[in-house]
């Protein structure tokens, strides 16, 4: 296809711009990310619910995918039972690969990500309240429009978030360009007249 496009250079400065043109998508795709987007992945706090794929390369034994159970706890082939809520994902990464090295493997190489993170909750005064499923990157707005939208009682310049990894539990309110979080409650109150 680049063959057949003239520059006026030929067709190797012309496959030369268009890989030049590639990586500048890339760049500039890159740079279109929110800065806030991958920070979910080194400061969140994995918590009952969540479904983790563990691999440790060379033994497909021991991979496969896991559920935070009720309690913040995972089963993990020869560890067991470990204590996964509340804790990074590198942090337990770390102790998984601690626990291996320790007892049954040398040097064990494991990854650990994600593969579904549990589901946030909105309240109030939105046409479909419950529980839905996480989409990371997700803002107030977004949330909102997964449950149908406003109600036409309801209060649509601020809401208010409970933040599921805050250990005090404190109530805050935030605006519709606000970061949700895996298992976030959101209400939106009634306005009044």
């Amino acid at each position: 296809m680049l063959e057949n496009f003239d520059n006026g250079f030929g067709p190797a400065v012309a496959r030369a711009c268009a890989r030049a043109g590639l990586i500048m998508a890339v760049v500039v795709g890159l740079a279109a990310v929110p800065a806030w987007a991958g920070q979910i992945a080194s400061e969140y706090l994995v918590g009952p619910g969540d479904r983790l794929e563990v691999t440790v390369f060379g033994h497909d034994d021991l991979s496969g995918e896991v559920k935070v159970d009720g309690s913040g706890r995972i089963a993990i082939p020869l560890i067991g039972q470990l204590a996964a809520g509340g804790k990074t994902i590198s942090q337990l990464r770390e102790e998984i690969t601690t626990a291996l090295d320790r007892d049954f493997i040398i040097n064990p190489r494991v990854t650990v990500e994600v593969v579904n993170y549990r589901p946030f909750y909105i309240l109030g005064q939105v046409n479909r309240p419950g529980s839905y499923s996480y989409v990371e990157g997700m803002t107030v707005r977004m949330a909102i429009a997964i449950a149908r939208g406003f109600t036409r009682r309801a209060d649509e310049d601020t809401v208010i978030i409970g933040r599921a990894n805050d250990p005090t539990q404190t109530l805050v309110e935030a605006g519709l360009g606000e970061r949700v979080l895996p298992g976030d409650s959101i209400e939106v109150e009634r306005r009044l007249f």
